[in-house]
């Protein structure tokens, strides 16, 4: 099968979209040929037959842009098909590009598959809908638009990067790692910090915020956080460890007791599955890990005021050393690592080519 990926970027360095060169890489070893369209590559190395072409900034920009520029981006894909022949075509979160490239699609009779794996609907993402002919995503709250055209695959984690480490007998961290934005309500955490320290002031409990800001707004919201700090009196208790590259978070998950989460994504975030694959406990208020935590509850934050939160970080700090790190990762390998996720995906690209030669030897 020759596969046309288009992504946001291809870059094992990049702070939020690292995921995308590994998944691009595992899709390089499961299909004959990939050709990536991508915005940007960093850190990357295809192999033979993974050709990587990126996206033409003058089309992006102003004033290309203003008079559609980012259209004309069918004749590059077209040119593409002329060279490449791809059967199938599959838009890795990059959603605009499903409506952009509707009308090379359509003319290359181009079946079309995106990942989505977000709680917000949006009028982009109906127009996307409408030019796909499947759509996966990691949970039913990934993808809330009705559609009889979503498959439900899980996420894709690297279980290679992120798998159990040496630790120390006795870890005192509390870690969150996301990108710095007032979807992941951090402050719920520095509150809950301030609620141990009243408790329990001998502790020698930390929180680490592993991540970045990527925008003005983020900034901001990061300014207001280390204010917070300061107001609380918690500067020594509270790290901000800024950007990690992902081959380098797993150690943070090492030193940690517990890794929570309460981000509104309301799309099951990776970053619980990560630390999961390294055998780190997690805490979560996202209504995604509902049913994946069906069977372990005391996951679920279903308070998520900071005392309760605090009350929880509390309970496992104290039981951090019964933890079966083995059986955490076990809930990742297997089920939602970026080998199985891969071949799922592959599954449906399979599915979508044999539906467009059924119908084609029918109109014959």
């Amino acid at each position: 099968m020759r596969l046309l990926l288009i992504t946001f970027e291809l870059d094992a360095h990049s702070p939020a979209l690292a995921w995308q060169a590994r998944v691009a890489t595992e899709l390089g070893r499961l299909c004959d040929r990939v050709v990536v369209l991508t915005h940007r590559v960093g850190a990357f190395e295809p192999q033979r037959n993974v050709t990587v072409v990126t996206l033409p900034p003058i089309l992006q920009r102003a004033p290309a842009r203003w008079v559609g520029g980012r259209w004309l981006t069918n004749v590059l894909v077209w040119r593409l098909w002329r060279q490449h022949r791809f059967d199938v075509a599959f838009v890795h979160m990059n959603m605009e590009w499903a409506y952009r490239l509707a009308p090379a699609f359509t003319v290359l009779r181009l079946p079309v598959l995106l990942w989505y794996a977000h709680g917000a609907v949006t009028r982009r993402l109906r127009l996307a809908h409408r030019c796909v002919d499947a759509v996966v995503t990691s949970t039913p709250e990934g993808f809330r638009l009705p559609s009889t055209k979503v498959r439900t695959i899980g996420q894709g984690i690297d279980t290679t990067a992120f798998s159990i480490q040496p630790v120390d007998d006795q870890p005192a961290d509390i870690i969150t790692v996301s990108r710095i934005s007032a979807r992941k309500r951090i402050e719920i955490l520095i509150d809950a910090l301030a609620a141990i320290r009243r408790a329990r002031p001998a502790e020698p409990l930390r929180l680490r915020v592993v991540g970045s800001a990527l925008n003005d707004d983020d900034r901001e919201y990061e300014r207001a956080l280390r204010a917070r700090v300061r107001r609380l009196n918690l500067e020594n208790d509270v790290d901000f460890i800024g950007h990690v590259p992902m081959s380098g978070i797993a150690r943070y998950y090492a030193s940690a007791f517990v890794h929570v989460n309460v981000s509104t994504t309301g799309s099951m975030d990776k970053t619980v599955l990560e630390a999961l694959a390294c055998g780190c406990p997690v805490l979560t208020s996202n209504v995604a890990f509902a049913d994946f935590f069906r069977s372990q509850p005391d996951c679920l934050l279903d308070d998520d005021a900071p005392e309760a939160v605090a009350a929880r970080i509390l309970d496992l700090y104290d039981r951090r050393s019964l933890v079966d790190r083995d059986a955490l990762r076990r809930l990742v390998h297997g089920r939602h690592d970026v080998a199985t996720y891969c071949q799922k995906v592959v599954g449906e690209l399979r599915r979508l080519t044999g539906r467009r030669q059924d119908t084609e030897a029918a109109v014959a």
